[in-house]
C-alpha cells in the first residue's frame, strides 16, 4: 500500500509536465535548462545522501559553485512517549558541478565536507563528527525533443525547431570516500555518518519543460546500494521529485521561484546479509524556494517540509531542511 501512494503522485508529476503552457521565446541570455533535480539524497544522514539535494539548479546546466545544506533529526530509544531522545544536526559545504561534454552529453559531480553533531537528552556525552563525505559522478544523455510547427521562414527547412521538452538519463556513482564507523550502526538513526564505506548505483530519469514564464522540471532516481568492508549495506532507495517555476525577467537578470514536492523510499538497512528491524522508511516533503541570476552568477535558497513520514519504525522524526548556494555558469 505504501509503495501505491508512491508511485500515484510521482505518475501525476509526469503528466502534470507533459501538459505545461506554451511559451515564447526565452528574452534572456541564460542557459536555461530548468533542472531542479533532487538526487544524491538519502535518510537521515549526510553520509548516505552525500549531504546533496540535488543534481543541478533552474538557471542553467553548466556550472561549479558551492552549496550549503543543514538537515536535523529527533530520534527516540525507546517505545514509550518518555523514552529518551537524540537530537542530530547535519551540516554540509558542498562542492559541486555539472559540466558540458558534448551538445547530448554532460556529467555532474559533488564532493561534501560533513559536520554532524548530535546530542542526548538523557545527558550522555554529546557526539561530533566531521570530514569529507561521499563523493558522487553521474553522467547524463539530453534527449531533446523536436517541435511539431514547422519553420515557416525557410521554404525547406534542413531540421525542425526544438521543443520546449526534454527528457534526461543519468547513470552513475556514489565513491566511498567518506570515513564509515561500525560503532555507530547501534545508534537509533544508523545515517550519522561521514560516509557509507560503500559504492553505490545511481540510476536517474528526469523530465523537463521550460517555457518563457511557467516550467516544470521532474525527477525519478533509484540508488542500488553496495555493500561495505563492515558487511553492512543501506538499503535500496527510491526518489521521486516534481517542481514547477515561474520566471520574473529583469533587464539583466531573472527571480524563478518555485514549489513541489520530493518523496522517498527507503529498503532496510542489511548486516551480514539480515535484515535489520526497523530500518526502512517513507518520506514525502513540500518544497519551495527561489533562484536569482545576474550575469554569471546564480543564487538560490531552497527549504523541504516533511508533509508525511515514517522513519525507523517511526522513531526516527525529520525536521525542515535548508540549502543555499552560489554557482558561476560556465
Amino acid at each position: 500500500m505504501q509503495n501505491i501512494k508512491i508511485y500515484i503522485p510521482t505518475f501525476l508529476l509526469f503528466l502534470i509536465g507533459y501538459c505545461g503552457l506554451a511559451s515564447e521565446p526565452d528574452p534572456c541570455n541564460y542557459n536555461h535548462e530548468f533542472m531542479l533535480l533532487k538526487p544524491f539524497c538519502d535518510l537521515c544522514g549526510c553520509a548516505t545522501s552525500s549531504g546533496s539535494s540535488g543534481f543541478g539548479t533552474l538557471a542553467n546546466s553548466n556550472f561549479i559553485g558551492l552549496r550549503y545544506t543543514h538537515q536535523s533529526f529527533e530520534s527516540k530509544d525507546g517505545i514509550f512517549a518518555n523514552s529518551p531522545s537524540s537530537h542530530e544536526y547535519l551540516n554540509t559545504y558542498q562542492l559541486w558541478a555539472q559540466i558540458p561534454i558534448t551538445q547530448k552529453f554532460y556529467a555532474s559531480a559533488s564532493l561534501p565536507y560533513q559536520d554532524l553533531n548530535r546530542t542526548f537528552e538523557s545527558g550522555s556525552a554529546n557526539e561530533a563528527l566531521n570530514g569529507i563525505g561521499d563523493a558522487s559522478v553521474v553522467g547524463w544523455f539530453k534527449w531533446q525533443f523536436y517541435s511539431n510547427k514547422e519553420n515557416d521562414s525557410i521554404p525547406y527547412p534542413v531540421t525542425r525547431p526544438l521543443s520546449k521538452h526534454s527528457i534526461q538519463i543519468g547513470v552513475g556513482a556514489k565513491l566511498p570516500t567518506g570515513e564509515f564507523e561500525e560503532s555507530l550502526t547501534d545508534r537509533v538513526n544508523p545515517g550519522f555518518q561521514v560516509g557509507t564505506g560503500s559504492l553505490d548505483g545511481i540510476f536517474s530519469l528526469g523530465y523537463n519543460y521550460g517555457g518563457d514564464k511557467i516550467g516544470f522540471s521532474s525527477m525519478l532516481t533509484y540508488y542500488l546500494k553496495g555493500e561495505n568492508k563492515n558487511d553492512y549495506r543501506y538499503g535500496n532507495q527510491f526518489n521521486y521529485s516534481g517542481n514547477v517555476y515561474y520566471k520574473i525577467p529583469f533587464t539583466r537578470s531573472s527571480l524563478m521561484p518555485f514549489v513541489g514536492v520530493s518523496g522517498d523510499s527507503y529498503q532496510s538497512i542489511e548486516q551480514y546479509e539480515e535484515a535489520q528491524a526497523d530500518t526502512d522508511g517513507r518520506l514525502l516533503n513540500g518544497t519551495f524556494g527561489t533562484e536569482y541570476a545576474t550575469g554569471k552568477f546564480i543564487l538560490g535558497a531552497n527549504a523541504a517540509i516533511p508533509i508525511s513520514q515514517d522513519l525507523f519504525g517511526g522513531n526516527v522524526k525529520a525536521s525542515e531542511r535548508l540549502t543555499i548556494y552560489v554557482n558561476f555558469a560556465l
